[in-house]
């Protein structure tokens, strides 16, 4: 074999053992993390014999398992005593709706109203005062405006009420102001809250056989694990109560969110009808007339909105107009001039012609004269 493959498999071999002492060391470490945190959280330091050293004491595991059964989870006693399945007495305040998915389904009722008015202070005192008479609370508000110099309020409010008593509160609210819009949604909880009291008896159980099996246990890692799982179990039962009560508040009590708006004159509301075949003739014409005046005054507008580049366009329209019949008037004179020089150049040769013909006759009849003349003499 050669010697850089023998050299390989030994560094090989010794990032291996260096990579698995650091994950035992590791592993040692976090052991001793949580038991520390353990002891801490029941409020004393026991320390486990078999000469385990930590910190500046040593003790005997012996008195270690003493602790873990019985002072480890002293503190269990008031939480499994309250995960008790016996029913709890209503309160006072309890509104008395059905949380019992066997005398009924649970549902969540959610309304959502939009409203106007002219008298906003009036509007917003006997809301609070309904809601309490109804014993509910006001969970949020909220308002935007002065009601001075026609800055008109608007507010928001989250109300919950119990959930037999949201009726007549909406029918308050319709008495007292001007409903525009109104939306109500129900969600059926049914099966999720069945489900989470399952789970939580579920878990319950499993808390009491991981106490058991915890006050059994002898080997320090077993209890590691147990105290481990006894503590996320604890947060998941917790986790699941509170879901619970979560679903049980938003069945007993309903929510009603209303947004007023203060207004100048409140609009009426008008009853339902039915529109005949004669009032739709009536309707069309009517919306055919009012699209034709309006596409008229559409125009009119714009033409008045083109009104400058339309006089732009006119004057520059101008100027180029005298810009074309001026340079025609030049051209059309220098034309003339042309044809009148011509004309002249035309008369001119036409006398100097005519003129040497005149010289010719006049020489012809000299020569005949002369010749006349001579024969005479």
């Amino acid at each position: 074999m050669k010697k850089g493959a023998i050299i390989g498999i030994v560094a090989g071999a010794v990032v291996l053992n260096i990579a698995a002492f650091s994950l035992f060391g590791a592993y040692l470490n976090g052991a001793k993390a949580a038991s520390s945190d353990i002891r801490t959280h029941n409020g004393e330091v026991q320390m486990l014999s078999g000469d385990v050293y930590y910190g500046t004491d040593t003790k005997s595991l012996t008195s270690d398992m003493d602790f873990t059964a019985e002072a480890e989870f002293a503190d269990e006693a008031a939480f499994t005593t309250g995960m008790s399945n016996s029913p709890v007495a209503p309160s006072p305040d309890d509104p008395g709706v059905n949380v019992d998915p066997s005398q009924g389904r649970l549902l969540i009722r959610t309304v959502m109203i939009t409203a106007e008015t002219t008298n906003y202070n009036k509007v917003a005192a006997d809301l609070e005062s309904r809601v309490r008479e109804c014993g509910g609370y006001i969970e949020y508000s909220s308002m935007h405006g002065t009601g001075n110099n026609k800055d008109l309020r608007s507010g928001s409010y989250t109300v919950r009420v119990p959930a037999d008593k949201l009726d007549s509160l909406i029918e308050a609210v319709g008495t007292s102001c001007t409903v525009t819009s109104s939306n109500e949604s129900t969600t059926d909880v049914t099966l999720e809250y069945v489900d989470t009291k399952a789970r939580i008896e579920s878990l319950r159980v499993e808390y009491d056989q991981l106490l058991t099996l915890l006050s059994q246990a002898e080997d320090l890692d077993t209890i590691i694990v147990l105290q481990n799982r006894l503590t996320d179990v604890r947060y998941q039962i917790e986790s699941a109560e509170s879901r619970v009560r979560v679903l049980e508040n938003q069945v007993q009590y309903a929510t009603l969110t209303l947004t007023l708006n203060e207004v100048l004159e409140e609009k009426e509301i008008e009853e339902p009808h039915v529109v005949t075949y004669g009032e739709k003739v009536s309707n069309q014409f009517k919306q055919t007339w009012e699209n034709t005046v309006e596409f008229f005054q559409n125009a009119l507008l714009g033409l008045i909105a083109c009104i400058p580049g339309i006089v732009v366009m006119i004057v520059i329209a101008a100027v180029v107009l005298i810009i074309v019949f001026t340079a025609r008037k030049k051209r059309r004179a220098r034309r003339a001039k042309a044809l009148a020089a011509k004309e002249a150049e035309k008369i001119a040769e036409k006398k100097s012609e005519e003129k040497k013909s005149e010289d010719k006759n006049e020489t012809k009849e000299d020569k005949k004269e002369e010749k006349k003349e001579s024969a005479k003499d």
